[in-house]
């Protein structure tokens, strides 16, 4: 961990800190004033002279939060003060002081951050409840969980240990709470990928598709076993951002290989999500990559870049001699078609150009969100040399369901949607052909789209 990355801002001298300790009780006394029964100060505990810094900030921002969802409903006054010192929020109550006391404490105490969060409750006169006046326990040392104010007097502990243990509870908070939101995107883009129905050839809500071996509720099952893993790949991404792109590609392919082995548990040996978790790791990994040196929203370019670079790495398979035969590396050996090896290493450009606008598209055409997704599958089966289609029917029958998609493309409208897609289906399922590499990208576009929407990636 570097600390002088994490702790990241204006250096502050001794005099500052003094000064603005000084600032904020004259804006206590000036809240005072208006006669309010309870006055609450939340300020972040941030050891040495630099005070203000992003993660600080985007944990202030969490404190702040919380306090104004346990105090809904109680809220008079408030007013925001952010500065090179440090930001604080003074919030005026119609509460005892006592009552709002013992809610503050429970945030130090129970949240992850709570240790970083310095929240004094004072009274109309000024007076600070303190902990002890309702039997409630002292402040304990972050390094040795001691008298915190003992610790801090006494200097027991040097400002390295202290900061390294802040910058440690800091990069775990947000980086579990980013991967777990990653992970969701991911789990619900699978879920919707199996949901869009009519999908020709492929397994939806209303058959299998092309598939005697699995059905809809087989991929319920792998997407569940598959959702921790995508959480995995997030993390092996923060913990590994300034290695080398194919340390991380290979760590996150380990990784990848322990996620197709809960899948084939879940599934009982049916292979449902292979070419996913391959994508998906290294988008996943990607994005924690970036993350852990970005905040909201992630620059959409330098995710994409370092997906390109992850992928890139897996080019080497078309040419090693002890990697597995698969539909891909068969259709590269005699086809020449890089499937999605060579998606990544370009960077996802389908998703980019064809998946994702066709879903904004859609969607702001006012389509729901499962005709969007049975649309967009189209528009990429139109657009895309699908290595299962190629597998199952070989070249010239693939060239020729990308030439029908785009006349139905062309052609369909919210109208016949269903009617048209459906027989497409029927002739998908009489000739055994499955586009699954374009339901791959539906699944990835569907991410995407998702990441949009919660302003995780930036438009």
């Amino acid at each position: 961990m570097e600390l002088e990355r994490i702790f990241d801002g204006t250096v502050l001298t001794a005099e500052e800190v003094l000064q603005s300790r000084t600032d904020r009780r004259q804006r206590q006394r000036e809240f005072l004033k208006l006669g309010h029964p309870c006055l609450i100060s939340f300020t972040m505990n941030i050891p040495g002279a630099v005070k203000q810094f992003s993660l600080a900030h985007a944990a202030f921002q969490v404190g702040l939060e919380l306090l104004r969802q346990e105090l809904c409903g109680h809220i008079i006054d408030q007013n925001l003060t952010e500065s090179t010192s440090g930001n604080e929020a003074l919030i005026c109550v119609d509460l005892p002081p006592k009552q709002v006391k013992q809610c503050t404490v429970a945030l130090e105490e129970y949240h992850p951050l709570g240790r970083l969060f310095d929240i004094d409750v004072l009274d109309h006169e000024g007076v600070s409840i303190s902990r002890i006046a309702l039997g409630l326990p002292l402040r304990r040392c972050l390094l040795c969980g001691k008298n915190a104010k003992l610790c801090g007097r006494s200097q027991a502990h040097s400002l390295e240990a202290v900061r390294f243990v802040v910058a440690q509870l800091l990069t775990d908070f947000f980086c579990n709470q980013a991967a777990d939101r990653c992970a969701a995107c991911a789990t619900r883009a699978l879920l919707y990928e199996v949901s869009t129905t009519p999908k020709p050839g492929l397994v939806d809500r209303a058959n299998s598709g092309s598939h005697k071996d699995m059905n809809f509720f087989t991929f319920l099952d792998s997407s569940a076993a598959l959702s921790p893993w995508f959480r995995e790949f997030f993390c092996i991404g923060w913990a590994n951002a300034r290695q080398q792109a194919s340390t991380l590609f290979f760590r996150l392919r380990l990784a990848g290989k322990q996620a197709e082995q809960a899948m084939f548990s879940a599934t009982k040996g049916v292979n449902t999500h292979k070419g996913l978790i391959f994508s998906l790791g290294i988008l996943c990994g990607a994005l924690g990559a970036v993350h852990s040196e970005n905040p909201f929203p992630l620059p959409r370019e330098r995710v994409f870049q370092l997906c390109q670079e992850l992928g890139q790495c897996a080019l080497s398979d078309f040419n090693a001699n002890n990697i597995p035969e698969s539909n891909g590396l068969w259709c590269f050996r005699i086809h020449q078609v890089a499937g999605v090896r060579g998606e990544a290493a370009q960077g996802f450009p389908t998703i980019r150009n064809i998946g994702l606008p066709s879903l904004r598209r859609r969607t702001a055409q006012g389509f729901s969100l499962n005709d969007a997704g049975a649309m967009t599958l189209i528009a990429l089966l139109a657009n895309t040399t699908d290595t299962n289609m190629i597998h199952r029917g070989g070249v010239k029958t693939a060239r020729k369901c990308q030439n029908q998609a785009q006349e139905l493309l062309n052609q369909i409208d919210k109208d016949d949607l269903y009617p048209r897609l459906s027989a497409l289906d029927q002739q998908y399922i009489k000739e055994n052909l499955s586009p699954g590499g374009c339901a791959d990208l539906l699944a990835l576009s569907l991410m995407i789209f998702f990441l949009e929407q919660e302003g995780y990636l930036s438009l």
